[in-house]
């Protein structure tokens, strides 16, 4: 933790270097909808993060996908092992790192007020975006199911009768191309429209592939049509559809025995250039959706109707164990597999989301509530198998399931004075879950049918006081569930009961220095009764559902400041405490060949399918993928020319180490990173024009992202470095 408190202090200091400048502007307001309503920041008795639209373009122009946001708003963090697929969510340590498709997360990813619930689709991409809010804790009254670590929440620009048209392109390394635009159209006095389009293009087989052709690029292509009504001025009514086409040749770049046994950290001579893949590889993806947004307005009370339809079809295949298959002399070598290869898929062969929300509110003086019912129907069938390496499929299973979520909820702010404001809500839900495990050609699996259903009510009491016009503090007091799973991995079945979550945080939020600075904080505890935890691996492809009790702490904070007239600092910070609590809960530990280092205790070793196997107690580990440290940073200056402006932006991002899976192991880590980011360009004095070069990942840091742990010592790494340029046109 030396470097991020070492930036802490050299930011402190240009902080304390600049104070004597007289700023003449003044930090802009932050609107937020974390409460289903537009309102000020300082007024959301919660830990909310809004991140504007500019600071996610920047972390997207290097051809990155939704994965870019880990760790650049306090306590998130986000991965995956499927590549640009299937990313998962974790807020304030709390996550789940299953790399099911019919996993259920605790975050629930919002994209414009439609929950997003099954994992590939949360691999949508981001662009046109108005802005995107993390709302860390529970989050069980507004946004129900699937909510007990928080939301996070984006939201896309909307169309206007105002002329507002771009168009961006931009080139790269390893031959990337993007290219983005957007434009309103007004088609009536009462109907206006916005087209939105994003491209990205991959062309380059930048990894050499030792086992067979070298692999590395894709290409995605997506849509999003709006079209908004207005016929007088109660009734308010935006459609909207959209679509997403990705394929490409290699989801996710698995490196056989990239560690060292013993050794923490990639091994030395690790090339991420260099893989030794031997089965052939692949992924694709078809999404289609729409929604319906209406709302009328009563005289005292307004109506809320939002209606959705998603579907997805996609299938993804690897090279599971990263190395070319050989004997005992391939044993721990880098690119080496021994005795047999895995080469397995994933995908969607049939899916459907329906979502129904209905809700009242209204405003009456100190008193605003909202109230309402929601309907959520899902079903899908989930297509897994083997492939030999030549790309024929030599086992095929089917799991079918749906799942059906009925809520009520509702929410009332009462002004209890001119400076104290209570907020009290509550949602009733009922879950149920079907799945049916179907064996076909070659599967080892038995047809099984498994099911679960249960019903639970969330609640949160909150408050917020004015201590000043520029100080607020706040508490909160709040629970929420996430209802039972189901799941079938290559048909082999497990369950898991619900999950509650019971969180206490206090914050405050505070504008300084005249308003060119605000400073937010806030420090919280939680504990989960049943927290629903998956053992991945082990001895084999597989993964398995588990309840256990789980607590944590920490505390988060955020600041921004307008130094001078050319100078602004962004900074932020979280640090989370977890822990395994549950005395009973043992898990597989890697069986590996070498096998890993364990830090637990071994508690019980028996012969298993795939060799031996060796249980481990893991009681007091923290919980897979959740960081103690998060920190960011981001400097940026302008100074003005004739014609317009040259602006220099850096950002800086810190996240520590974290436990790859629940059991503790010295290889098995994601380790510590810095990345850096610059974006050094002109902008013309009307904003029209714009030009950068663009760099991520400045210092070309390499480190372990992920791993397998049921063949070798496998492991995956985050992004290279990348260097481009950007160009923007406005009309």
């Amino acid at each position: 933790m030396r470097k991020p408190i070492l930036g802490i202090a050299l930011l402190s200091a240009l902080i304390a270097a600049n104070a004597a400048y007289a700023a003449s502007e003044r930090l802009e307001e932050i609107i937020v909808t974390a409460q289903k309503r537009e309102q000020s920041l300082r007024d959301i008795p919660a830990s909310v993060t809004a991140i504007p639209a500019d600071q996610i373009d920047a972390l997207l122009s290097a051809g990155e996908n939704i994965r870019a946001l880990a760790a650049r708003a306090p306590s998130l963090n986000v991965e995956s092992s499927n590549g640009r697929q299937s990313p998962r969510f974790y807020i304030r340590g709390i996550g789940n790192y299953d790399f099911d498709v019919n996993a259920t997360q605790p975050v629930s990813l919002i994209l414009d007020e439609v929950a997003l619930e099954n994992s590939v689709l949360k691999s949508l991409p981001l662009f046109d975006l108005a802005q995107v809010e993390v709302l860390a804790g529970p989050q069980g009254t507004l946004f129900g199911r699937s909510t007990t670590a928080g939301v996070v929440k984006i939201d896309t620009v909307k169309p206007s009768h105002e002329r507002d048209a771009y168009f961006n392109v931009g080139f790269g390394s390893r031959d990337t191309l993007s290219a983005s635009g957007a434009f309103n159209v007004s088609l009536s006095d009462t109907v206006a429209a916005r087209l939105s389009l994003n491209y990205l293009d991959r062309g380059d087989d930048w990894i050499n592939n030792a086992g067979g052709s070298d692999f590395g690029s894709f290409d995605e292509f997506s849509y999003r049509l709006q079209i908004l009504a207005e016929p007088n001025d109660r009734l308010t009514a935006l459609f909207r559809l959209h679509g997403f086409h990705q394929d490409g040749d290699m989801p996710q770049v698995f490196y056989s025995n990239a560690f060292t046994p013993g050794v923490e950290g990639l091994r030395s001579g690790f090339d991420e250039e260099e893989a030794a893949h031997d089965a052939q590889a692949g992924f694709e993806m078809d999404h289609f959706g729409a929604s319906a947004k209406i709302e009328y307005e009563f005289t005292n009370l307004k109506l809320t109707s939002i209606t959705s339809y998603d579907t997805v079809d996609n299938f993804s295949k690897a090279d599971i164990d990263g190395g070319i298959q050989g004997g005992p002399e391939a044993i721990g070598v880098l690119g080496g597999q021994a005795f047999f290869s895995v080469a397995s898929g994933d995908g969607l062969s049939d899916h459907y989301q329906f979502i129904q929300e209905i809700r009242l509110s209204g405003d009456m003086g100190k008193l605003f509530y909202q109230v309402g019912f929601y309907y959520f129907d899902e079903e899908i069938t989930v297509d897994s198998s083997d492939f030999n390496n030549a790309g024929v499929a030599v086992t095929l299973t089917q799991v079918d399931q749906e799942t059906t979520s009925a809520a009520l909820f509702g929410q009332v702010e009462f002004d209890v004075s001119d400076r104290l404001s209570v907020i009290v809500g509550g949602r009733f839900t009922d879950d149920e879950k079907d799945l049916e495990v179907i064996p076909g050609p070659g599967s080892f699996a038995p047809a099984a049918t498994i099911g679960d259903d249960d019903d639970y009510f969330s609640w949160e009491v909150a408050a917020n006081y004015d201590v000043n016009p520029g100080i607020s503090v706040y508490s909160r007091l709040a629970t929420a569930s996430r209802g039972p799973v189901t799941l079938g991995r290559f048909g082999f079945t497990s369950q898991a009961d619900t999950e509650e979550i019971t969180s206490f945080e206090v914050g405050f939020k505070a504008d300084l220095l005249d308003g060119r600075a605000r400073w937010n904080a806030t420090a919280f505890t939680w504990d989960i009764d049943d927290q629903q935890l998956t053992a991945t691996g082990g001895t084999g492809n597989t993964n398995e559902i588990l309840n256990a009790d789980t607590e944590g702490s920490g505390f988060e904070t955020d600041f921004e400041a307008i130094l001078s007239d050319n100078l602004h600092l962004t900074l932020n910070m979280s640090y989370n405490d977890t822990e395994i609590t549950d005395s009973s809960l043992l898990t597989e530990l890697c069986s590996a060949t070498p096998i890993c280092t364990t830090k637990d205790t071994i508690v019980d070793t028996f012969p298993g399918f795939f060799g031996t196997v060796n249980l481990v107690a893991v009681k007091g580990n923290p919980l897979p993928r959740a960081p103690e440290w998060i920190f960011n940073a981001i400097l940026s200056y302008e100074r003005p020319i004739d014609s317009g402006v040259l602006y220099a932006t850096t950002d800086w991002n810190y996240r520590s180490e974290s436990n790859i899976f629940l059991y503790d192991s010295v290889e098995f880590v994601a380790e510590e990173r810095w990345l850096g980011g610059l974006r050094v360009g002109y902008r013309s004095n009307d904003g029209n024009w714009d030009a950068a070069v663009i760099g991520r990942n400045i210092t070309d840091e390499i480190v372990a992202e992920g791993a397998l742990d049921f063949l070798n010592l496998t492991g995956f790494v985050n992004e290279p470095q990348y260097w481009g340029l950007e160009f923007s046109k406005r009309f």
